[in-house]
């Protein structure tokens, strides 16, 4: 009896680390990028990957262009055209010039120093660990294993809400390692919500069919129609849960 409960002891603690392994490894990044530690950033990122999905909407905010999913009502201008052009090329160098092992700690860097020149200092590095975890996790928008070596994770900016970090990150035989990663910005209470996923851009017919473990989907942070003609939260979901335990 008492091995059948070791066990069951070790798989658990064993279920519970693998689950919570790339929460661990998002807040590490993080911190790395935060103090610095070029080589934890090259071991926990694959930069290539990265700076190819976040050139999209990097330009597409900088230069104010409208996304896939809200084509432009009027064919834009020559000058329009040859404006974006150099754009691009100017947001894409920056990208490849800053998303590197040693460039990500220096946009922070840059970041701090500006926001205490203008007198927003941060005061979260101050902190306690266990505080900026809890700060870290309250940030969070969306968690899902959509495979048994996939997981993905929608956070928000902590100066800019409506900034929403879409990550995705897969499992390695050095652990785990951020493959993708994109931003979208949150719509304003009046116009149509937007799909917060990773994923986003695959095709429909290969939505919803990712393997989940009870955290926040996409359809249980939708409303549902009451038949009323009002919205109703759908029932929370053990993310929810495990958020509002935590805080």
């Amino acid at each position: 009896m008492s091995r059948l409960l070791l066990k069951a002891a070790l798989i658990g603690f064993a279920i519970a680390a693998y689950m919570a392994s790339p929460f661990v490894t998002a807040w590490s990044i993080r911190e790395a990028a935060r103090t610095g530690d070029t080589d934890y950033l090259a071991r926990a990122i694959d930069w290539p990957s990265v700076r190819e999905t976040l050139k999209p909407d990097l330009s597409r905010i900088a230069l104010d262009l409208p996304g896939e999913e809200q084509p432009t009502a009027t064919k834009p201008g020559l000058w329009q055209c040859f404006k974006a052009y150099l754009g691009q090329g100017a947001v894409n160098r920056a990208i490849d010039g800053y998303m590197t092992p040693e460039g990500l700690p220096q946009l922070f860097s840059m970041r701090k120093a500006y926001r205490d020149y203008t007198g927003a200092s941060d005061e979260t590095a101050a902190l306690p660990v266990l505080e900026r975890v809890k700060r870290f996790w309250t940030r969070i928008k969306r968690a899902e294993f959509t495979g048994l070596t996939t997981f993905e994770v929608d956070m928000a900016d902590k100066n800019d809400a409506n900034r929403i970090y879409l990550g995705k990150l897969e499992l390695t035989r050095s652990g785990w390692m951020l493959k993708e990663l994109r931003i979208r910005m949150l719509t304003t209470a009046s116009a149509a919500p937007q799909t917060l996923m990773s994923d986003m851009a695959s095709p429909p017919a290969a939505r919803g069919k990712s393997w989940s473990t009870g955290f926040i989907s996409p359809a249980q942070a939708a409303t549902t129609d009451t038949g009323t003609g009002t919205r109703a939260k759908a029932t929370p979901s053990f993310w929810e849960r495990a958020k509002a335990a935590a805080r």
